[in-house]
Formats: C-alpha cells, sequence, structure tokens
C-alpha cells in the first residue's frame, strides 16, 4: 500500500473511534484526514477498491467542518452515532474487504545476478494478410517485447507488468465474465523491468527465449518467467499474438482486439479444428516472423542495442496452451529453433503428417492435472514417439491450465473459483523455474550435468509421465 493510503485507512478508522468515545479531536482528524486523500489524488495512484474510503473521508470532513463551525447540536451529534458511524463501518469494511480480495501484488523477484532491461518492438508480415482483421487487406502486425540482462538501471524507470494498462485488464475482466472495473489494480503492479536501459557489455552475446502465449492470453502473462531468464543471462522474447491477444496497442494508436471468430466454440462448430489449425499456425507464423527480426537486429539490419548481442545458434521457444502448440509447429518448419518447452501445449489442431514428422530438437512438455485427461493427449504423445530427440514430459498435480500463467496476481480467490488449482501459486512458479532454467542450461549453455528428471524429483507435486 502506499503512504497516503495506509494515512486514509488509518485516520477514518481513528475518527470513528474517536467519535464513539470522546468527539473533541474528530474535528482535527476530519481535516487532517482530507489533506491525505489531496495528497493521495495528487500523488499516488488511484485504485476502485479505495472508492468507499474516498466517500467516507469526505462525510468525516463535511461532518468535520460542522463541529467547526459549531453547528452540531445534540439531534446532529445523535445521528451521527446511529446513522453516519455504521455507515463509515460499512465503507471502511467494504474497503479493506476488496483491497484483500483483489490485492495490489508485488512482482516475484528475478533470482538471477542481472538486472533486467526491457523494450518494445512493432513487427508487419507483408507476405501474409490479417485473416482475423476487419480489413483484409491489412498485413499481419504484431507487437513483442524484449526483456535482457542490463548494464545499468540507475536513471531509468521501472515499466508496470501491464504496459498496456486497463486496455488489457478490462478486457481481461470482461473474459471471466466480471464487471470490466474489477482488475483495474492490476495496471497498478509494477514489474522489475526498467524500460530502455542499456544492455549488459560484459557477455558477448546471449542466447534467445522466445515466449508465445496462449489463446485469450497476452504477452505480460508470463513476465514473471521472462524477467527470471533475463536475469540469468538470456535475452526473452514475449509475442503479443493479435487478435488471439486480449488487445494489443499500437504505437499509432490501433487497438487490436481479440477477434472470439478466431476460435469459436468447439461444441457449435463442426470444423472446430479447422479454425484452431489455422490459429496454431497463424501464431507459429509469428515465432518465424520473430525469428527473422532478430536476425535484422543482430546483423544491424535494424538498428537496436541488440546489434552483434543475439547467440541466434542457440535459441529456444517457450509456449503455453496454443502458443506450445505454435512452438511445435514453428520448430518443424524452422531448423532456426534449437529446443522447446510446451506448457499444455496444445498439439491437437496439428495435422496428423507433421505429429507423425515428429521432432528433431530437445523438447520438454509440463502438463497441469486438469489437461490430463482429454483429447489432446493422444497427439502429445504421438509427436514424443516419433521425435528423435529425447523428449520428457512432467505433470504437476494438483494443476489447473491457467496455472502455467500469471493468473496468481489477479486474487487470492482464483484458487476457491477452480481458475487455479490446489497447489500454490508461488509452488508453482518455482517449479516452473526450477525444470525452465535447468532445461535450457542443459540444452542452450551446454550443461550435460543437469539431469532434469532429478530436479523434478525435488518436488512432491511432480511425477514423471514419459
Amino acid at each position: 500500500m502506499q503512504i497516503f493510503e495506509i494515512g486514509l485507512f488509518s485516520l477514518m478508522i481513528l475518527w470513528v473511534i474517536n467519535s464513539i468515545f470522546r468527539r473533541q479531536y474528530c474535528t482535527i482528524i476530519g481535516f487532517v484526514m482530507i489533506a491525505f486523500l489531496v495528497c493521495h489524488l495528487i500523488f499516488e495512484s488511484t485504485r476502485w477498491q479505495l472508492y468507499p474510503i474516498y466517500l467516507g473521508s469526505l462525510i468525516c470532513f463535511f461532518i468535520s467542518l460542522y463541529v467547526f463551525a459549531k453547528k452540531m447540536d445534540l439531534r446532529i451529534e445523535r445521528t451521527t452515532k446511529k446513522i453516519i458511524l455504521p455507515i463509515l463501518i460499512f465503507l471502511i469494511f467494504i474497503s479493506i474487504s476488496s483491497s484483500l480480495i483483489f490485492p495490489v501484488y508485488d512482482m516475484p523477484l528475478p533470482s538471477g545476478e542481472y538486472s533486467v532491461g526491457t523494450v518494445n518492438y512493432e513487427l508487419i508480415d507483408y507476405e501474409r494478410s490479417a485473416i482475423y482483421s476487419d480489413n483484409l487487406n491489412d498485413n499481419r502486425r504484431i507487437k513483442i517485447q524484449l526483456w535482457y540482462p542490463a548494464d545499468s538501471i540507475e536513471g531509468f524507470d521501472r515499466v508496470p507488468w501491464l504496459e498496456d494498462g486497463k486496455t488489457v485488464a478490462r478486457l481481461l475482466a470482461n473474459d471471466m465474465n466480471l464487471p470490466s472495473f474489477v482488475l483495474d489494480h492490476t495496471a497498478l503492479v509494477q514489474s522489475n523491468s526498467y524500460k530502455n536501459a542499456p544492455i549488459n557489455e560484459d557477455l558477448e552475446s546471449f542466447p534467445i527465449i522466445i515466449i508465445s502465449h496462449g489463446w485469450r492470453g497476452f504477452r505480460n502473462l508470463h513476465t514473471d518467467l521472462a524477467e527470471e531468464l533475463a536475469s540469468q543471462g538470456y535475452v526473452v522474447v514475449s509475442i503479443d499474438h493479435t487478435y488471439g491477444s486480449q488487445s494489443v496497442v499500437f504505437s499509432d494508436g490501433e487497438v487490436a482486439n481479440i477477434n472470439y471468430d478466431a476460435l469459436p466454440k468447439r461444441e457449435m462448430t463442426p470444423d472446430f479444428i479447422d479454425y484452431a489449425n489455422a490459429l496454431v499456425n497463424t501464431y507459429a507464423g509469428d515465432i518465424i516472423l520473430t525469428i527473422d527480426q532478430l536476425e535484422k537486429m543482430n546483423n544491424g539490419q535494424v538498428d537496436s542495442i541488440f546489434n552483434s548481442k543475439l547467440d541466434l545458434s542457440r535459441l529456444g521457444l517457450l509456449g503455453h496452451s496454443t502458443g506450445g502448440g505454435a512452438d511445435v509447429a514453428a520448430a518443424l518448419k524452422d531448423d532456426r529453433i534449437k529446443t522447446l518447452i510446451g506448457m499444455d501445449a496444445w498439439v491437437e489442431p496439428l495435422k496428423d503428417s507433421k505429429i507423425n514428422q515428429g521432432l528433431d530438437i530437445p523438447a520438454l512438455f509440463l502438463r497441469s492435472g486438469e489437461w490430463e485427461v482429454g483429447l489432446n493427449n493422444s497427439n502429445l504423445l504421438a509427436l514424443m514417439d516419433a521425435s528423435d530427440k529425447a523428449s520428457e514430459l512432467y505433470q504437476l498435480a494438483g494443476s489447473t491450465h491457467s496455472d502455467f500463467s500469471m493468473v496468481y496476481m489477479y486474487s487470492p480467490l482464483t484458487k476457491y473459483i477452480g481458475i487455479t488449482g490446489d497447489i500454490e501459486g508461488d509452488e508453482v512458479l518455482m517449479i516452473l523455474k526450477d525444470l525452465i532454467s535447468g532445461f535450457y542450461e542443459k540444452n542452450l549453455n551446454s550443461h550435460q550435468n543437469i539431469d532434469i528428471g532429478s530436479l523434478a524429483e525435488k518436488w512432491t507435486s511432480v511425477r514423471k509421465i514419459k
């Protein structure tokens, strides 16, 4: 909580207590409270959870004005006790309850030795049309965010977790059938990354990880993993898959919101798999476009801080759900991809010919307990059987599909309404950091002595499937 915010809560509680027992200090407290409210509105971020406190502060202030003007007679004093005090107590209760249910969390701290810088780019693929756009003459346009080891963060500003702010938060709330304002507080969360900080010069070049979010996700949904990997010496790129992302806000003011027609409901769509295949391959095309852009950055065709700093021979993918299926589709097409991790990778839409082709790179698949049973598993296991290189599959007991994302940042209630599983969010994150970091260290940094099975055995909720 912010300083003036804490002061408002404390002063209102003090005003109520003083009104019940003493009364003579209410005027002073009321005037101080309104001063704190003004300072809070000017210098701090407002949030809807505090609206009841704002209203209560105004009520206290106006009552204090009456007292100061000596206009409060016995009748008004009794009214204050019988009506106003219960209202103030109710407002305090509502504000505290909503703040606990929808808190402004701190981002998990990365554990690596490097500070983290971040920067955004917008890409246009002139070889592909924007098939989900209202204007089919448009070219495919996406946004990417890069996290990287920073040389210095002094003088640079931390960026919010959701750089596109309430635009994304409100669409996400609507997607979850919640009032649009309910997740506004997530726009106040600060990341651990610094905008445009200079890249670290200690290392000659960095391995690369590209993150691909799932259907109805967005590029910041895996910022915790991006910052962790960047702090360990990787350049991490997360893609906003336009029209599959909740919202993409471009620098020219265009806002591309999710297009639900891209993946209509399975039970109402006889050719659902055709839609799914088109979506997965659209995501895969975005991944390949991103790799092309990274090559241009590295060889100086595109002006950036990454000139000669990217090691394209050590490039891995990390994807969730549709993004995980897209990782497989991209890896089957593009031999620049050296390894991949799929979290509940949705490979069901891939054609049998692609599944039977198999992967020729190391792959790690992580499955939630929720996806233990389902249509996806037969294709996933067939893919692993057809792959030349060792592919491993582990399951996280007590987890849901959403546990592979940062849904834990929304509310502690996600566990109780079935969005996340029985396993705690911080434990899931520690497991993911452990297995993902170990896998990339082994396969991109040539630490062949790392055994993923041994890492998994440290966690009682992790079980090897294949």
